[in-house]
């Protein structure tokens, strides 16, 4: 797991800073057997609880519970060659297995060098040393000597072939390229006090502390060493009187020789056959040293112990200048000029580069802060007490010049020697030891004035409270000329600078900077935790590059990148941050004063701060940028750790996924942009967390791409991007939607067919619907018909007696006797009689034919209705001369609707008399137990049987027949009547009709 933390401390010292790291705050242990770094600049710490990686921000921790590989808790790490690229590991308690780590930071068995016989582990000097050529050689030989090599700790490695072995008052080089072993006899008898290996060469320094040097196992005798050296020397070796301990205070990390003497750290270097030393760090507090790494490029030493943790000092490239005062006032710096002897004069004193002897003023002075001129004749303008004053560059005496009534804000001295100054509220010029007023408080428009710079010849630039005014000095009336500049009106301006190529640049407070390009002032872009809001100063180095102090630290950046920015040609600049780590006490620099920084006669920057003067060389100050590998080096999803791989496949059970994301960068943390964007989410960039940790939650399936990037100068970045896809849950998957699609698909079919179905089914029962009310309407119409053809049927008769009659009373009813008028009028009488008869009848069929119609039943007398049938039908049988018997016993009733079976009757009755002429028509009734059967019996034409039959079985169809309805109402009423029909035809004459209803009980 990546272990966040939070350094113990860190310390300011003399000439370095120092951080602890331990159990306390990031490490699962505090001792720390060997330590060195990865071809990509991770630093590896062996200990004796597991394996370490540090980034320079969080440690990685490999133990056996997360690495199959380590089946051990305490290792070492051998240091390896320049130019090797790949670290191994040691368990201290197992000599049969050697580890190494893989391109995906994965701790492996190295199935080369485990297997391996003849091989030692150095411990004095961290290498290992493989001696089988020479074992095969020497081995039987000189078996002592090497059962010592193997336990002692002697042996000092030059690499992994090479070594030197001390044992007894003798030395012996040992090369395994050429599997000799040699003895080196200028020393052969002298007894050791200290040996270690630098540059290459063998140091062997004896007890008169003559040192003897070998290369290759030869003797180097024009080697010599500085004579400071002898006296490191004796303090290393008096530490302690055995040699071979005495030896293993002096480290090698691979490129450097590193001697611990008490509490000073040396770096031995071979200078032209001489060795020589530099002192790193003096006074260290650091105890119980075990193993130490110097960085360079960092300026920085790593420091592991047995019992306090990891150490890393950062050696100042900063300097700070201060007064041993502890009046804030005393410290609290804001101009300064450059002094012979170099001494700097600032408003409470003079300070010395030694940081010794220096001289600070008395309470009795209040010089000016804000602004001091140091003219082209080497004199010094200043104000004090609210007056101009001058003094030479020996600060012998101090001449008053004029009363200000305010102190200096702005001073320059123009190329004609003019002097240009101002108060608060006034601009002055003068020239020779005239002094004239340029501008007041009114024509300023009551702002303040803050600094002066003339931009170009005759161009005065004046930087106020509120805004930027320009000013032509080459007018001929003070005062006209000038002009508010647009764009900055509301900026506090607090310095105005014109940099090497005659570009000019302003910091404001609290508004940031900004460069004038094309008549108008580009706003440059923040650092990222935007400091750069508050502008101090701008210094320009010879690289090219701008030092920008503000009220939380010192930026660096390249004026070309801030030159493509306002040219539109880049959309991002590099700012590299420095802070007081680098070897100054606070990050608050101080501004709002002319000069804001100066250029010492040895190159070095001067600055004032909160806290004393800083000051740097810039071309020597090591810049650190972070363009080392990013790595995706550990996943875990839902607490479960995965291998990553550049593709990995999730399923969407993985609610949770926590990406730690690394990279090896020791300099300041916050020049360390790192960022990530999720291709697949959004195209957004975001601050990667300062643990390193990403955190993912509930991502839906799909291919995604996790980028990161660190910015580079240059608008140049360094990318890392990782490949994950989501693998989606089965129902999300393309079968399962192919099958969903499908029986969406047979869902809409059997829909539609179903559908389908239902419309035809529907259409066919409208079909239906409309059939039948077609057929209704149909019915309806033969109804209508049948109505017709009833009324044609039985009002032609009755009518065409009752014309019968009508002529025979108009012709006989002037001749005719009173008793023939009688009767005529009687048969008048029925025939209308009858009419009505029939309407009333016929009204009661044509009630039958609606919707709800009732049979009303009542008990009758058959014979009665025989007999109104045959008075109805009297004109008619009179005309057909025919003659009805009425048969039908008067005991006889039977229980149904009168009106309808008289309607009947009258139908049958006159059918009976309409083919019957000249001959006798009886009605007659029987009736039984079951049944009661009126029987009418003609003399007239026989029916046809055919039409009997198709009248019978309900087929007879009247349109298709040439007959009438007659027949057809019969039936139908008959059937409501619940009676039954049958006809007999005679052999030659007559028919028997018979009506049955069965008797209800």
């Amino acid at each position: 797991m990546l272990l966040g933390l939070t350094s113990k401390g860190q310390p300011l010292t003399k000439g370095y800073s120092i951080t602890n790291y331990n159990s306390d705050n990031a490490l699962p242990q505090n001792s720390i057997n060997s330590m060195a770094f990865d071809k990509n600049g991770f630093l590896w710490l062996a200990t004796k609880w597991g394996i370490l990686r540090f980034d320079g921000k969080n440690f990685r921790e490999y133990n056996p519970e997360n690495s199959a590989a380590l089946l051990w808790n305490e290792y070492s790490l051998p240091q390896t060659e320049p130019g090797t690229d790949r670290l191994f590991f040691k368990p201290v308690f197992d000599t049969a297995h050697i580890l190494t780590l893989t391109d995906d930071y994965q701790i492996v068995t190295d199935p080369v060098r485990s297997v391996m016989p003849h091989r030692q582990f150095v411990t004095s000097n961290n290498h290992l040393f493989f001696y089988n050529n020479i074992y095969r050689k020497y081995g039987i030989a000189y078996k002592q000597l090497f059962d010592k090599l193997v336990t002692s700790y002697a042996p000092i490695t030059v690499n992994e072939q090479q070594a030197y072995f001390y044992d007894a008052g003798v030395c012996y080089f040992l090369d395994e390229t050429t599997g000799s072993m040699k003895e080196l006899r200028e020393i052969t008898g002298h007894k050791l006090k200290l040996q270690f290996i630098t540059d290459g060469f063998y140091f062997f320094i004896d007890d008169q502390y003559r040192a003897y040097a070998y290369k290759n196992g030869i003797l180097q005798s024009n080697i010599t060493y500085a004579a400071n050296l002898g006296l490191f020397f004796r303090r290393a070796a008096a530490v302690n009187p055995d040699p071979v301990q005495a030896s293993l205070k002096t480290r090698r990390d691979g490129r450097h020789t590193l001697m611990l003497c008490n509490d000073t750290i040396l770096q031995l270097r071979m200078v032209y056959n001489v060795l020589d030393y530099k002192i790193l760090a003096a006074d260290i507090p650091v105890k119980d040293i075990k193993c130490m790494i110097y960085d360079e490029g960092y300026q920085a030493l790593y420091i592991g112990t047995i019992t306090n943790g990891l150490y890393v000092l950062k050696l100042h490239e900063f300097e700070r200048l201060f007064f041993n005062d502890t009046r804030f006032i005393a410290n609290s710096q804001s101009l300064q000029i450059e002094l012979p002897g170099s001494r700097i004069l600032t408003p409470t004193g003079i300070l010395n580069y030694s940081n010794t002897g220096h001289v600070l003023f008395p309470d009795t002075h209040s010089f000016g802060k804000q602004a001091w001129l140091q003219a082209a004749d080497g004199s010094i303008w200043l104000s004090e007490f609210d007056s101009l004053k001058r003094t030479d560059i020996h600060l012998t005496s101090f001449e008053t010049l004029k009363p200000l009534g305010h102190y200096l804000t702005g001073i320059i001295e123009r190329d004609n020697k003019d002097i240009i100054y101002s108060n608060k509220h006034q601009v002055f010029r003068r020239h020779g030891t005239a002094d004239t007023i340029l501008l007041n408080e009114s024509d300023l428009m009551q702002t303040e004035v803050q600094t002066l710079k003339e931009v170009s010849p005759n161009n005065l630039w004046i930087g106020t409270s509120a805004g930027l005014f320009t000013y032509d000095l080459s007018g001929s009336r003070e005062g006209a000329g000038l002009r508010p500049v647009g764009g900055l009106e509301k900026a506090a301006i607090q310095t105005i600078y014109v940099a090497k190529d005659s570009s000019i640049w302003i910091g404001t407070y609290g508004q940031g900077i900004y460069k004038f390009y094309k008549d108008r002032f580009i706003k440059m872009p923040m650092d990222s935790r935007k400091s750069l809001v508050t502008a101090h100063c701008f210094m320009e180095d010879r690289q090219g590059y701008f030092w920008i102090p503000t009220n939380r630290g010192l930026f660096r950046v390249a004026k070309k990148e801030l030159d493509n920015y306002a040219a539109g040609r880049q959309q991002q600049v590099y700012y590299y941050y420095v802070d007081k780590s680098y070897g100054f006490s606070t990050n608050e620099f101080n501004g709002r004063c002319t000069p804001c920084g100066i250029v010492t006669r040895d190159n070095f920057f001067s600055l004032p701060s909160l806290d004393g003067l800083v000051r740097f060389n810039p071309d020597s100050v090591h810049i650190i940028l972070p363009d080392n590998p990013i790595f995706v080096d550990l996943l875990q999803a839902n607490d479960k750790r995965l291998p990553v791989k550049n593709k990995l496949e999730l399923t969407r059970d993985s609610n949770q996924l926590v990406f730690e994301i690394s990279t090896p960068y020791f300099g300041n943390r916050f020049n360390l942009h790192l960022e990530y964007t999720i291709k697949g989410l959004n195209d957004n960039w975001y601050p990667v967390p300062d643990d390193g940790k990403l955190i993912l939650t509930n991502l839906n399936s799909g291919n995604y791409a996790l980028s990161v990037r660190s910015q580079n100068p240059d608008a140049r970045y360094t990318y890392s991007t990782f490949h994950l896809t989501i693998l989606p849950y089965w129902y999300e998957q393309v079968w399962f939607k192919c099958l969903l699609g499908g029986l969406a698909i047979g869902a809409f079919l059997l829909f539609f067919r179903l559908r389908y179905n239902y419309q035809v089914k529907r259409a066919q029962l409208l079909q239906q619907m409309v059939d039948e009310r077609t057929g209704q309407l149909s019915e309806s119409n033969k109804v209508k018909e049948l109505m017709i053809s009833a009324i044609l049927h039985d009002l032609r008769s009755p009518l065409r007696f009752l014309h019968i009659l009508a002529r025979r009373m108009y012709n006989k009813h002037k001749t005719s006797e009173d008793k023939e008028l009688s009767n005529l009028l009687s048969q008048f009488d029925n025939a209308t009689n009858e009419i009505y008869d029939f309407t009333q009848g016929f009204f009661v069929f044509t009630n039958m034919q609606k919707e709800g119609f009732v049979i009303h039943r009542q008990d009758v007398v058959l014979r009665e209705i025989v007999s109104e049938i045959i008075s109805l039908c009297e004109v008619g049988a009179h005309i057909q001369k025919n003659t009805f018997n009425n048969l039908v016993p008067s005991s006889i009733t039977l229980n149904t609707d009168a009106s309808l079976l008289n309607l009947v009757l009258r139908n049958l009755a006159d059918n009976a008399n309409k083919y019957t002429c000249g001959g006798f028509i009886t009605i007659e009734a029987v009736t039984d137990e079951f049944t009661t059967r009126i029987i009418i019996t003609d003399a007239g034409d026989t029916m046809d049987r055919e039409l009997v039959t198709r009248i019978l079985d309900k087929s007879y169809n009247p349109s298709q027949h040439g007959m009438g309805w007659g027949y057809k109402i019969i039936i139908e009423i008959l059937a409501r009547l619940q009676g039954t029909l049958n006809i007999v035809p005679g052999d030659d004459r007559g028919n028997i009709i018979t009506i049955t209803f069965e008797n209800n009980s």
